[in-house]
């Protein structure tokens, strides 16, 4: 009783805003409003290149938690968690992701490993949006989050402007597992994490690396779905 009374108090003097529609919101709301969350798509298909993925035998499944579409409710959130580093976005899209994964016939998961950013780009930024995702998975399904386990082995340029084969060439064989954490990989059945899948190109890479290491069972999902479209 006394915690409502304060958080009305807060929210008097310095009320908070809906990310989205930067409309007041309550203490019960941390960045998103109920009518934003409502508009918030979920991404009920089957990626597009998901069949040849598995025919690869490196992908066994994968989905994202909503569709990305340019100007709608998960792009200011999308944002907010990769460029002001916030992360109960990226927990809430995780735990969005974990449940998801509870509902469906999903194997044992032994871990959840985010999609490294290169070190240069780390150091600049200090903090790595996948992992935010990946700590709201463990929320969820309590699953052993392992941060560097794969690392980028070359600087790779932005993929936004690329088209299909373009994405493919530019992450080819951009990542490897890190030594130290090869033996603790074998074996283990595990969810790779992204923010925003769209050809695939750059997760494939790094669950191809993870299974040259002796993986078992891998799932590739991400908070979003993007359609590719390259601008002229």
């Amino acid at each position: 009783m006394f915690q409502a009374i304060i958080n009305e108090f807060v929210n008097f003097v310095l009320p908070n805003s809906c990310l989205v529609c930067a409309c007041p919101i309550d203490a019960n709301e941390s960045f998103l409003c109920r009518n934003c969350s409502s508009k918030l798509e979920p991404y009920n298909d089957v990626h597009p290149w998901q069949e040849e993925f598995k025919a690869l035998g490196i992908i066994d499944n994968s989905l994202s938690a909503y569709w990305f579409r340019a100007g709608k409710e998960l792009q200011p959130l999308l944002h907010a968690m990769k460029y002001r580093k916030m992360r109960s976005v990226g927990r809430m899209l995780g735990r969005d992701l974990g449940r998801l994964i509870a509902e469906m016939d999903a194997p044992p998961f032994d871990l959840v490993i985010p999609v490294p950013l290169h070190k240069a780009k780390f150091r600049d930024r200090t903090y790595n949006q996948s992992d935010f995702i990946a700590d709201g998975i463990n929320e969820t399904l309590r699953i052993k989050v392992m941060t560097g386990a794969i690392k980028r082995t070359r600087f790779t340029p932005s993929q936004t402007k690329l088209d299909k084969a373009a994405r493919k060439e530019n992450v080819s064989d951009a990542f490897a597992v890190n030594p130290k954490h090869a033996g603790e990989i074998k074996r283990k059945n595990i969810v790779v994490v992204d923010d925003v899948i769209t050809t695939g190109a750059t997760i494939l890479e790094c669950c191809s690396a993870l299974k040259k290491s002796g993986a078992g069972k891998i799932w590739a999902v991400s908070a979003a779905y993007a359609e590719l479209k390259i601008d002229d």
